[in-house]
């Protein structure tokens, strides 16, 4: 009778031990019901990032297929022209934009002449008029510097890609040149060719 009442409260204790092991302690079940809430808000922000994304494509197909509509009985021509319009270019000296008469005046030690080549996101010409609405060649040749940079970086983002060339310690009074194509001054919009940089 001793021997079995022993072995029932031994029975007890390690019954007891398991479930304290395997039962999980109030902290550990505050911290699995915080992540689960955090799953949950996980999963409906994904879900609502899907929704937004289907939303994106069918709007972008929309609008292709409008543009590929209106642009039906357009001539070769026109369908260029419209290439053109299509690529964005961007010279600017220290992240201001060049005026028309192609002088910039500054005010700093450093000088950053950046030229961009941008495209859009989404493409509603077929590739091959697409193409011949950018510059001929590489559009980084489009730009001369007269004198050696400091430094010269490219940046390639995913629709924008960009050629840095910069100065460092300019001396107050320096005046740079640099000189662009033809072709690319009729993409800027300015009046000349010529683009002189006074520092002051």
């Amino acid at each position: 009778m001793f021997f079995l009442s022993a072995c029932s409260d031994n029975n007890s204790k390690n019954n007891d031990e398991v479930n304290a092991l395997t039962q999980p302690s109030e902290q550990q079940s505050a911290e699995i019901d915080t992540l689960e809430k955090q799953n949950e808000a996980l999963q409906a922000e994904l879900e609502q990032i899907q929704t937004d994304l289907n939303y994106k494509k069918e709007e972008a197909d929309f609008y292709k297929q409008l543009m590929n509509d209106l642009m039906e009985g357009y001539s070769d021509a026109q369908l260029q022209e419209v290439a053109i319009k299509l690529w964005d270019y961007q010279l600017q000296v220290n992240d201001v934009t060049v005026l028309p008469n192609g002088i910039v005046e500054i005010q700093e030690n450093s000088i950053e002449i950046s030229l961009t080549e941008g495209q859009p996101v989404y493409q509603v010409l077929p590739n091959e008029i697409f193409m011949q609405g950018k510059l001929s060649g590489d559009y980084m040749e489009h730009l001369k510097l007269n004198g050696k940079p400091t430094e010269t970086t490219v940046t390639d983002g995913t629709v924008v890609t960009g050629i840095h060339h910069k100065y460092v310690d300019v001396a107050e009074g320096a005046t740079f040149t640099l000189t662009i194509t033809e072709e690319l001054k009729q993409r800027l919009g300015l009046e000349t060719t010529q683009i002189t940089i006074h520092n002051r």
